[in-house]
């Protein structure tokens, strides 16, 4: 393996040194900041692009995949479960045949390990199974079971939508690990934690070759991956923190794939015939909350004034430079419930008739709170120009983000701008935070105490019938545009800049941050 290693990498430098650098054709070679890196274990492993090297590692019982432009939990080792009546306890069929990268075979005895370890651990990344299926160390044994050879039970706490409860477990913390390989390397009972941070015992369509910390990651195919063999034999990660660098090297063909790239290098990138850009959409989003118990904004009106005094299509493209996608709901394109409408546009005069209207017909003055970004500065700055217009006074406060969200939390804010990612692919995620004090998040930072809007979300939260669960949403979404305390800015999407013979990069990106396929690629 080491030696396979080390002929790719000399290769590279070989070719990269030549006046016609070219990347090996089966090898899909990307420059991007690995200082971010943490760990390869898939019980522990949280940051986004770390996430997705280690999803191409191990199988999991269910997996992601964008069909028809929506995110959706599938079959992986699970080739299908039944749920109970009362909606609480799932059983999974595990797939037969399926090995690991050694050649070693899968079977229930692995994925009981698998969804134990991370809660025994008490990673951070198990928080999904404790705080919203409660699942403890106290209660694992109970609540997640051995059945056979083949089968495996998982009871939560409440019948929670299927959609809720396979999007949580296609998270990366249940990624399958080898039960006997990993407790061969146990130190001081850390079921393997210190070994797996560099090594890899999956079933995916990968195994980790090597690890060379600030230099160099090398993923080859898993000869024994239970599907099709993947396009490309190997995946390469090499350490090129800088932006400017991952242009340069992307241009020259030294690289097929810029990951960190800003707007501005991604223009200057695209100059050249042989890189693309790819954008999907991401998986957070921007908003303009206003603290729904303080003076002006106790008002429905003056907040529908606001949402109608700022140009959204300004922000998208003069400040994201067309790198986000003009969402004014908070369900994320991409997710299923998503609304295609928004109804908020710049329309000084009907903001001035609402201001009037609700007893501030000559405007009134506001503190807007934001963090020291530069794009935070921005939209802060163009926001207080767009009150202005409606005669709202917006007084600009900047503050480090650890001040400013200690403020957000403590409901001490008036208006803020800040931002919010989602754990899983599915509305409850999103409505939970923005439409429900009782969720204390978002709606309750921003003393939104709506008890429709509360109860919607509960209810959407245990629908079994998709159909009248789209129903919910759709209803949230309507009464949550204009009663809310948000004015939804934009979602974000994520960027790259590719080679051009580079393929499918697109499709296999599709919900970056939730998912990345690399079996999809090719070249």
């Amino acid at each position: 393996m080491k030696r396979s290693f080390m002929l790719v990498f000399l290769m590279v430098l070989i070719v990269a040194a030549s006046g016609f650098a070219a990347t090996p054709k089966d090898t899909l070679v990307i420059a991007a900041n690995t200082g971010i890196f943490i760990t390869m274990d898939p019980a522990v492993a949280y940051e986004v692009f770390p996430n997705k090297i280690v999803a191409a590692l191990y199988a999991q019982l269910v997996k992601l995949e964008a069909i028809d432009g929506v995110i959706v939990p599938v079959p992986d080792i699970a080739e299908s479960w039944e749920i109970s009546e009362d909606g609480l306890t799932y059983t999974f069929n595990i797939r037969k045949g399926v090995k690991f990268s050694n050649g070693d075979p899968l079977t229930a005895e692995d994925v009981l390990f698998s969804l134990k370890r991370p809660i025994i651990l008490e990673s951070v990344s198990a928080w999904f199974l404790v705080d919203i299926f409660g699942i403890n160390k106290d209660n694992v044994d109970e609540k997640i079971k051995q059945i056979d050879d083949y089968n495996v039970s998982i009871t939560l706490n409440a019948p929670y939508a299927e959609n809720i409860t396979l999007g949580i477990l296609s998270n990366m913390f249940t990624g399958i690990v080898n039960k006997d390989v990993v407790l061969e390397h146990e130190v001081d009972g850390d079921l393997g934690g210190a070994w797996l941070t560099d090594h890899s015992a999956g079933a995916g369509p990968y195994v980790l070759v090597q690890w060379e910390r600030n230099n160099v990651i090398l993923l080859e195919a898993n000869p024994h991956y239970y599907g099709e063999q993947p396009p490309l034999k190997r995946i390469m990660v090499r350490d090129i923190p800088e932006a400017s660098n991952q242009r340069l090297l992307l241009e020259r063909g030294d690289i097929d794939v810029a990951w960190d790239l800003t707007p501005q290098l991604l223009e200057e990138a695209k100059r050249n015939p042989d890189v693309v850009e790819v954008k999907v959409p991401g998986h957070s989003n921007e908003y303009l909350a206003m603290n729904a118990t303080w003076g002006p904004l106790a008002n429905p009106k003056v907040r529908e004034a606001v949402r109608f005094s700022i140009n959204y299509e300004e922000i998208v493209e003069d400040i994201m430079l067309n790198n986000a996608l003009l969402v004014q709901g908070f369900i994320n394109k991409g997710y299923f419930g998503y609304v295609e409408e928004n109804p908020f546009y710049q329309d000084i005069e009907k903001a001035k008739a609402l201001l009037a209207e609700a007893g501030y017909p000559d405007g009134f003055e506001v503190e807007l709170l934001t963090s020291n970004t530069d794009t935070r500065k921005a939209e802060a700055e163009k926001i207080q120009a767009d009150l202005a217009l409606s005669g709202i006074k917006a007084n600009i406060v900047i503050m480090q983000s650890s001040q400013m969200y200690a403020k957000y939390r403590a409901q001490g804010h008036q208006m803020i701008i800040a931002g919010w990612g989602n754990d899983y692919p599915d509305p409850d995620n999103l409505a939970m935070a923005h439409a429900s004090y009782r969720a204390n998040q978002l709606a309750w930072r921003n003393a939104w105490f709506d008890d429709y809007a509360a109860t919607l979300c509960e209810w959407g939260q245990i629908e079994p019938n998709p159909d009248k669960r789209e129903q919910i949403y759709k209803d949230l979404t309507e009464y949550w545009f204009h009663n809310g305390p948000f004015a939804m800015l934009y979602q974000t999407v994520e960027f790259w800049g590719i080679r051009k013979e580079v393929k499918n990069f697109e499709e296999a990106a599709f919900g970056y941050g939730m998912l990345f396929d690399f079996t999809k690629v090719s070249k």
